[in-house]
């Protein structure tokens, strides 16, 4: 550890999820360092209390980390963890925030492993449709659920810590392994997000203007609950489908058994199945409610 009296926590991209967690951390047990790219917001991170203190040189940043947790996009995490993976001190912990988590470990394995940096991948079922550090806010994560996915021989400190982390903020940790974890939130996240654009392009995507105009106009809440993910960044959902696709075509083909059952009960008007199969994803949904309120 540092000679701090606090240990350092890395953040590295202060967008939404990363810039949340530092305003989250405020006040907290770790001294919180970090980096980003835009030396702006560096700056930002500095003046708005989101950061303890920052630095040009990444490198720096991450060799005086004791925990550093990665927040960017997939494509990013991987060339991260190769390209820097020199620049932790062996014995230091790292975890990310990918939504994806098979790829990642296999690159923590190749390149962090062999230099004695302990990673323990860890995703927090938090987030909004909107992007940026000017979206962050410090209630993202309050009450989320997060995955921790250790690899089988991580030491157990370095699995704690990461806990230990989430837990600091208010979350609950549950541990998975990676390819269970893909599968899980492919059925969670992943598959929702492609019915919701599909639903915004159904809905809206009208074949002429006043068609078009009318269904604007005819869209209120209901629309406006279950197409919200739609509005969610385009690049960063094709890359984080093209590093699931195994997992999210799986899950699409149990989201097209349920949506075709649907559409075989109304063809030959069973509604009384229709009814009873309504009634039992209310009460899923509502059980899920109360697991969240608890």
């Amino acid at each position: 550890m540092n000679n701090s009296e606090q240990p350092v926590i890395a953040v590295i991209g202060l967008g939404l999820l990363g810039a949340s967690l530092g305003m989250a951390l405020r006040g907290g047990a770790y001294r919180r360092s970090g980096w980003t790219r835009r030396p702006n917001i560096r700056r930002w991170a500095l003046d708005c209390d989101v950061l303890d203190e920052t630095c040009d040189d990444i490198e720096s940043v991450l060799n005086r980390a004791d925990l550093t947790l990665i927040a960017l996009p997939i494509p990013e995490i991987l060339h991260y963890l190769k390209q820097y993976a020199h620049a932790w001190r062996p014995g230091t912990v790292v975890t990310d925030l990918g939504s994806v988590k098979s790829c990642v470990m296999e690159a923590a394995a190749e390149h962090l492993a062999p230099r004695g940096v302990h990673f323990v991948g860890s995703h927090p079922m938090a987030g909004t449709e909107k992007s940026g550090p000017e979206s962050a806010f410090p209630e993202l994560y309050g009450n989320a659920d997060v995955f921790v996915c250790p690899f089988p021989d991580s030491p157990a400190f370095a699995v704690e810590q990461v806990e230990a982390l989430w837990r600091s903020i208010g979350t609950r940790t549950t541990r998975i392994d990676a390819k269970r974890h893909d599968d899980l939130v492919a059925h969670t996240s992943h598959v929702l997000h492609i019915v919701a654009s599909a639903l915004a392009l159904s809905v809206l995507g009208a074949p002429d203007a006043q068609t078009r105009a009318e269904r604007f106009a005819g869209c209120a809440t209901g629309f406006r609950d279950t197409s919200r993910i739609a509005s969610s960044n385009p690049l960063m959902w094709r890359e984080i489908v093209e590093h699931n696709r195994p997992a999210v075509l799986a899950a699409m083909r149990d989201f097209e058994e349920k949506y075709d059952s649907f559409k075989r009960m109304i063809e030959s008007g069973d509604f009384d199945r229709f009814e009873r199969e309504f009634a039992q994803g209310k009460l899923l949904r509502d059980s899920w409610v109360e697991y969240k309120n608890r």
